[in-house]
């Protein structure tokens, strides 16, 4: 049964008694010389958050017991810690608790690890499950300026497309061996499956300062998705109401989001169908459209070679559809999730196999269609088609249904980092709400300003944050955690890992650079 994610935390607070009464593990056990965990006092304890999601992500699951997710009953000598549900990408500070540090060479899973919550059969995923669940991460509104990025390095971004995707699947497969190393930390006894996060393996890497670092790229990252989303949401509100000006149809875009963080996050559990629903609606709708047009632009025929490649332009179109993974925070729930975590490298072959379907199948017809005309956005050049006001005016109507669906969810993931919900307390007390006010304020300030940019924002969202999130992070922890726990790499594993922190280290430079220059203009 897959679900939303998204749940309020104020109902899932665990009552205070029962609460009190469970302790953290505290057995002593041998110190392994070198480990970040040798020398941090502090253990991993995921805090009660919102939601796990990241930019146009929505369902992933919710657990239909009434009980919080890694609570059990103490038995001998562990009593496991404290989680009251699901934790975010977005962790929240560690429970400081006495010493834990690992034992020396790889432990028996059997013997010396817990699990608290196994996954139950009813939640478990198969792989075709898991490919509905990753896929709704990775097929996003993004695609919006998929087209743009093929005006700017012409048909050899359908090239970019294919490395993009292979470099992000394979790090995607670093994600899935980076949690079963994982498991071996004295760390991952006192965190349930459904617990482990990117918070968690920059922990159990890095320790604490590994952790405060991914969660803040992570929230940077979800805040300047916002921007985007919400200039988008702005460019087809215009596009579908003419006499609503730009600006005006961004910040009401914000307001409108922001008194939606209000309704019961089990509500978006359902509207979540509606939100995927309108995506293959206004998908439709473009193609349709654009079906109407007496004459395609055809840009070789008219351009010639530019139209094939512009080098000085990759690192653009590199951010830009880097920019449209940025669901790589999401893979460790669904990888725990799984029956048989052995197919975890099929899910991911079929899942990206759609995302280059998707991806590079819209980007090659958007350049076909309307060449080097093609605006930031590509409902914007679908709005220019005086033949198919029906079927422009159905698209934007459906994205913007889309964007509007996904984004109270992204404030409320930001809103969340920076103050939790206390247990036992009020959901918004005036503090918070004056929080959630100013969040409105700065993402509409910034969104109206950049209005008209809104691929230069996509390109440095994609190039600086998404790069680190779904390129660097998942190689390096995965290079870390082959070191901590003595695991064996030849020669071809180090170049392939090397490879993947060159290309994202240099993208990332050179894409951010231009980015910047852009967004100055």
């Amino acid at each position: 049964v897959v679900h939303s994610v998204a749940q309020a935390t104020s109902r899932r607070a665990f009552p205070a008694p029962r609460a009190a009464a469970m302790t953290c593990l505290t057995a002593a056990q041998p110190k392994k010389v070198g480990s970040p965990l040798a020398t941090s006092r502090e253990i991993y304890s995921p805090r009660a958050t919102s939601l796990n999601v990241l930019p146009s992500r929505q369902n992933i699951f919710i657990d239909g017991s009434p009980h919080p997710h890694g609570i059990v009953p103490s038995s001998g000598h562990l009593a496991p810690c404290l989680v009251d549900s699901l934790a975010s990408p977005l962790l929240r500070a560690a429970t400081p608790t006495p010493e834990v540090p690992s034992r020396k060479g790889t432990l028996d899973l059997d013997k010396d690890t817990v699990e608290l919550t196994p996954v139950s059969d009813e939640d478990a995923l198969s792989w075709r499950e898991a490919v509905f669940n990753l896929a709704n991460t990775v097929l996003g509104v993004g695609v919006l300026s998929v087209p743009f990025a093929f005006r700017l390095s012409g048909y050899s971004s359908l090239g970019i497309v294919l490395v993009v995707i292979a470099i992000t699947a394979l790090t995607a497969n670093f994600i899935g061996a980076a949690l079963v190393l994982a498991e071996r930390s004295p760390v991952a006894q006192a965190v349930p499956r459904r617990g482990r996060d990117f918070a968690f393996l920059a922990h159990v890497a890095f320790g604490p300062v590994g952790r405060a670092i991914i969660g803040a790229i992570t929230c940077l990252e979800i805040w300047f998705a916002l921007v985007t989303f919400m200039v988008m949401s702005g460019v087809n509100i215009n596009i579908a109401f003419p006499a609503v000006d730009k600006g005006v149809a961004v910040i009401f875009s914000c307001l409108f989001s922001g008194m939606l963080v209000f309704l019961p996050m089990r509500i978006f559990s359902y509207l979540s169908l509606a939100s995927s629903l309108s995506l293959v609606v206004a998908m439709g709708a473009m193609v349709t459209a654009a079906l109407t047009m007496f004459a395609w632009a055809n840009p070789y025929d008219h351009i010639g070679k530019p139209a094939l490649i512009r080098p000085e332009n990759i690192p653009r179109s590199v951010g830009i559809i880097v920019f449209c993974f940025a669901g790589h925070p999401c893979f460790p729930i669904v990888h725990e999730c799984m029956k048989d975590r052995s197919q975890w490298r099929l899910s991911i072959a079929a899942t990206f196999f759609l995302a280059l379907v998707y991806y590079g199948g819209l980007g090659v017809f958007g350049y076909l269609v309307f060449g080097t005309a093609l605006e930031a956005s590509l409902t914007q050049n679908v709005a220019q088609l005086r033949n198919a006001l029906l079927c422009r005016t159905i698209s934007a109507v459906a994205f913007v249904v889309k964007l509007q669906l996904t984004t109270p969810l992204l404030m409320n993931a930001i809103l969340v980092s920076c103050w939790a919900p206390a247990a036992g307390a009020p959901e918004w007390p005036p503090g918070r709400m004056v929080a959630l006010g100013a969040l409105i304020a700065a993402t509409a300030v910034t969104a109206v300003f950049f209005a008209d940019n809104v691929a230069a924002v996509a390109s440095l969202t994609g190039s600086l944050f998404t790069m680190a999130t779904s390129v660097l992070f998942p190689t390096i922890v995965h290079w870390r955690l082959r070191q901590i726990f003595e695991e064996k790499m030849n020669s071809a594993s180090i170049a392939t890992h090397a490879v993947v922190v060159a290309f994202g280290t240099v993208m990332a430079i050179l894409g951010t650079a231009l980015a910047v220059q852009d967004m100055s203009k």
